[in-house]
């Protein structure tokens, strides 16, 4: 029995990277910033999701992994490798889809906002942040980005969220809630559920926290308002 020959050179991707690889647009020219292994950028090259792609990263050894996995799966003539902080080694025109995951939301803010080019309506940013999420969303709205869509994903047990946003220019200021859940607020899937059942938890946290302290009050008052939602949500 034959085995088609593209069933072996592509990598395997955890339910977050496929959630990130889903929202790429076909056809595009795609950075993955902070590559670490390169598998994300060599499945999207090697599956012909993309036309060429640059893999990213400040430090040397994960672009010594990065170019082992294009070689692999047969891609390193389609990926360029890049040593760079962020988004400095790239240009204006070489990419149409940037990949920012698996850092602090701080951090993916930092890096996307730092560079007046990410201001450009027809890119559009796929960012997979593993903490402060409502705080990258929140920076995001109020920065005239846009959020477009959200494609939850469970991997290892852990729940998370990719964000698919572009820059429009209009500025908008969310409420507590829709920083905490932005679009998965009425998403049913299982994975988004259990985000939202992630974050009721960090709240809660963050409540018993607030209330141990008389200072503080408005703001304890602000996350018990936001916790009852929250709980009222994830019991429907």
């Amino acid at each position: 029995m034959q085995v088609e020959p593209t069933a072996l050179r592509l990598p395997k991707l955890d339910a977050r990277l496929s959630a990130i690889a889903s929202l790429v647009r076909p056809g595009v020219r795609c950075a993955d910033i902070g590559t670490d292994h390169g598998h994300l950028i060599a499945w999207l090259a090697a599956s012909g999701r993309i036309l060429s792609g640059f893999a990213c990263d400040i430090n040397r050894k994960p672009l010594d992994k990065a170019a082992c996995s294009l070689s692999e799966y047969g891609v390193s003539d389609r990926v360029k490798l890049i040593l760079c902080d962020g988004l400095s080694g790239l240009h204006p025109g070489e990419v149409d889809d940037i990949v920012i995951a698996g850092m602090g939301g701080d951090l993916i803010w930092e890096i996307l906002s730092t560079q007046s080019w990410t201001r450009d309506p027809a890119l559009r940013f796929l960012l997979q942040p593993m903490t402060k999420t409502e705080r990258l969303r929140r920076s995001l709205w109020e920065n005239g980005f846009d959020i477009l869509r959200e494609e939850p994903a469970e991997a290892g047990g852990f729940p998370y969220t990719v964000l698919q946003t572009a820059y429009t220019g209009k500025v908008r200021h969310p409420s507590q809630i829709e920083a905490y859940t932005g679009l998965l607020w009425q998403d049913s899937r299982p994975a988004a559920i259990n985000y939202l059942e992630k974050v009721t938890r960090q709240v809660r946290e963050k409540v018993e926290g607030l209330s141990a302290s008389a200072q503080n009050r408005e703001e304890y008052m602000s996350y018990r308002t936001l916790l009852t939602e929250l709980e009222s949500r994830c019991k429907k």
